[in-house]
């Protein structure tokens, strides 16, 4: 029999905020048994702990989608760690996870709290937003700053928007953009809270919208540090996400983002974990 959990990340209520499958004993498995295990729970993510394989790694994962395997592990990191504590599979404080062959830095509570931390944000080269925001049913009337593809680990398109568009805006599933631009971060900023409200749509990865997605809110560190969106001065700076309202899961993401001569180079996501369902179900039928 397989073990698995279902917690909701981002929120201390059940079903609210984002939902994550763990497995948390998974060294039997063979890939396409936890791709049929993740067809089977049917959350967007599962995540399924292995042995470390790299040094100074205290657990791997496989995160899998229902229609295959995801490359990075940075939007699953605070659930899993905290699965791993409340288990007893890992002890509280702070340790690192291996996913695709990259580390990351995680900080689980025994209070169901859990923070991920990542290193320099990845630098990528202009591009057009006209087609992803007509993707979207926006035009470039609805941007309110300069949109950028950023982020730590996976590069997402951050287009900050004015809040109506942001509440209005709709995804064409269909339109051909999202196979080159798999992703729309859409950012309401307000400066004086250091709150944005972000909505992100991610059909290339095989989710329409999101309700709360630790890798965007990381990479809007890096965007808010370009933007100069922060206090010009070098050190730690707070903001904080809020998103997945309308997809009635609303979540709350906590961050951090390092600033050093006007450039992110580090940034951490903090959120609660809430346990929402464990079971037991039965090893895929191998041929």
């Amino acid at each position: 029999m397989i073990g698995y959990e279902i917690v909701d990340m981002f929120t201390d209520n059940p079903f609210d905020g984002c939902a994550l499958g763990v497995v948390p004993d998974a060294q039997e498995l063979s890939e396409g048994d936890m791709l049929a295990v993740a067809r089977e729970i049917g959350l967007t993510e599962t995540a399924f702990v292995l042995p470390p394989g790299l040094p100074g790694s205290a657990y791997r994962v496989r995160v899998m989608t229902p229609a295959g395997e995801s490359p990075f592990g940075g939007h699953s990191a605070v659930g899993t760690a905290s699965v791993l504590v409340r288990t007893g599979r890992l002890a509280p404080g702070e340790a690192v996870q291996e996913c695709g062959g990259r580390q990351l830095t995680v900080t689980a509570g025994a209070d169901g709290s859990a923070l991920a931390v990542e290193g320099a944000p990845l630098l990528r080269p202009e591009w057009d937003p006209r087609p992803l925001l007509a993707a979207c049913g926006l035009s470039g009337s609805d941007l309110s700053a300069t949109p950028h593809l950023t982020g730590f680990g996976p590069a997402f398109h951050f287009l900050p928007v004015r809040e109506e568009a942001l509440a209005g805006a709709t995804a064409d599933l269909t339109d051909p953009v999202w196979e080159d631009c798999p992703d729309a971060v859409l950012v309401a900023y307000d400066h004086e809270s250091r709150t944005a409200r972000v909505r992100v749509f991610a059909p290339g990865y095989g989710m329409p919208e999101d309700p709360a997605c630790a890798s965007a809110a990381l990479g809007l560190g890096a965007w808010l540090a370009r933007e100069k969106a922060l206090p010009g001065t070098d050190g730690h700076h707070a903001y904080r996400v809020l998103q997945g309202e309308g997809l009635g899961r609303p979540a709350t993401l906590s961050c951090t983002v390092n600033v050093r001569e006007g450039r992110a180079t580090a940034a951490t996501v903090h959120g609660r974990v809430t346990a929402t369902a464990s079971g037991l179900m039965n090893a895929p039928r191998r041929p």
